[in-house]
């Protein structure tokens, strides 16, 4: 949810789904300036978040990915256009 209480998923973005999966894996509430390793996140909560995401959003994220993007907003941007790509790589196929 964004600070005024609307959802920021819309239009098949990942931000709720991967809020949920954050939330899970690091047992904290997050919003989207969450920071994934001052929460307490570390590489093999890293690992347990990329399984979840790659079985719930379908997209593969290196983990060099969540090092790059720690800030849950910022990640949230990354998987939509991992997402995105990765669905014009399906039509040109």
């Amino acid at each position: 949810m964004s600070r005024d209480g609307e959802a920021d998923a819309g239009a098949g973005g990942a931000y709720e789904t991967l809020a949920g999966i954050w939330a899970e894996v690091l047992g904290a509430e997050v919003d989207r300036e969450a920071d994934f390793f001052l929460l307490g996140g570390h590489s093999l909560l890293a690992t347990q978040m990329i399984v979840r995401i790659e079985a719930r959003l379908g997209v593969r994220v290196p983990l060099r990915d969540v090092l790059r993007h720690p800030v849950l907003g910022d990640f949230a941007e990354l998987v939509d256009g991992l997402r995105r790509a990765a669905g014009a790589a399906a039509v040109e196929a």
